[in-house]
């Protein structure tokens, strides 16, 4: 069994250790040491990092009471080695744990609902709750917290038996077999966690809730602690601040301008589809005057749904079979479409020719074609001519 340094002193980076096993490993070497101050991962809290020696430790796992570290070099067994924890990636774990605590034991506390998820990543903590939580309780439970922090409670770690254990309350998500170690914030959260937390809640530095989402039936909070909540509202300062300056208004009156300019955007769009729309019909009109026979019309710039309605234009001014084509290179959107025929067999051969997907109603399909421009206005009149030769009624 590994005697595991970092219970008896969280904030401890430097250490000296005996090697007693070392095996490669299929991301370098697995080493075992008598000792460690390296937290293996475990509890949602990532392992920590470092150095043993010359060798980078970069994983660090438990299993059956025995330590793993999985570092990039052999290291000789029997020898002494130092080893060197980050201590920064450490605090900052450390800061985010100790705030979920202090969330958790709120939301238990003032609304009974239990944490049943807990991922904590370098980048954002988040925390899983089996109920759902008002927007106004969300920001008094972000209140406490914080004020939680400022009280500055010694945040307290103790083992107990399995006997010893049965007489007090706590929160656990599942039966705990054996010794039990609590986490204890007086007023704030006493909860059964194997990992390390602060000395005191003041070093979490502050809590902010950036998100809250409904999941699974509860809802999921996205936590910044300390320094990450720091540089993520530094972070919203700069994007405000550049939104200031382009949109020359103040900070309180930016939800006002950008709704503004949503609305005008969403009027000019409007009056652009219209236009563009009133283009598309007298393009057809041009273009049903000149062409006799069916029509295969390539329009390179149409976007999302103008593929369909420049070829139900085309049809409202011919009866022939029309089909437009949109897009560049060999990847071509289509619509075909005919007034009063059946199109559907056409645009079966059609997909079939030219690795095609898609289909529709009777007067109107569409889809996606590989091929050019060329040889699929080839296929559709030569498909049509043959037609008209057997003197075929319809498609």
């Amino acid at each position: 069994m590994t005697k595991k340094l970092f219970y008896e002193d969280g904030y401890l980076t430097l250490f000296e250790a005996q090697v007693i096993a070392c095996e490669t490993h299929s991301e370098g070497y697995s080493v075992v040491l008598d000792k460690t101050a390296f937290y293996p991962e475990g509890g949602g809290q990532p392992s920590d990092t470092g150095t043993l020696g010359e060798a980078r430790v970069n994983y660090v796992f438990v299993k059956e009471g025995i330590i793993y570290h999985i570092v990039d070099k052999a290291l000789e067994v029997g020898t002494k080695i130092k080893g060197n924890i980050d201590f920064n990636r450490r605090f900052d774990y450390m800061q985010q744990h100790t705030g979920e605590h202090i969330i958790s034991g709120l939301v238990n506390q003032l609304y009974g609902y239990n944490n049943v998820g807990f991922h904590l990543s370098e980048e954002y903590m988040t925390a899983d709750f089996d109920g759902e939580l008002a927007k106004e309780q969300i920001s008094e439970i972000e209140r406490r917290a914080n004020e939680g922090i400022y009280k500055n409670i010694k945040v307290l770690t103790q083992f107990y038996q399995k006997e010893d254990i049965e007489q007090l309350s706590y929160r656990s998500k599942i039966e705990l077999p054996g010794e039990v170690r609590l986490v204890t914030i007086e007023g704030y959260d006493n909860c059964a966690c194997c990992g390390i937390h602060v000395a005191y809640t003041g070093e979490v530095g502050m809590i902010k809730i950036i998100s809250a989402e409904r999941h699974r039936g509860g809802m999921r909070f996205t936590i910044l602690c300390g320094k990450r909540a720091l540089k993520g509202y530094t972070k919203k300062q700069e994007i405000i601040a550049e939104l200031m300056g382009l949109l020359s208004t103040k900070e309180d009156l930016l939800p006002t301008y950008i709704k503004k300019l949503q609305e005008e955007l969403g009027a000019t769009k409007q009056k652009l589809a219209s236009y563009r729309q009133q283009a598309l019909e007298m393009k057809a009109k041009e273009v049903a005057k000149v062409k006799s026979g069916p029509i295969c019309l390539l329009e390179e710039e149409l976007v999302g749904e103008e593929v369909r309605k420049m070829c139900l234009a085309l049809c409202e001014e011919t009866d022939e079979v029309c089909l437009v084509l949109s897009g560049e290179g060999e990847m071509l959107r289509y619509a075909l479409g005919a007034k009063g025929k059946d199109v559907r067999s056409l645009c079966r051969e059609l997909n079939k020719e030219f690795s095609g997907k898609g289909g529709g109603q009777q007067e109107l399909c569409q889809g996606s074609l590989v091929g050019t421009f060329e040889t699929i206005k080839d296929f559709i009149e030569g498909r049509l001519l043959r037609c008209m030769d057997e003197k075929r009624e319809g498609i």
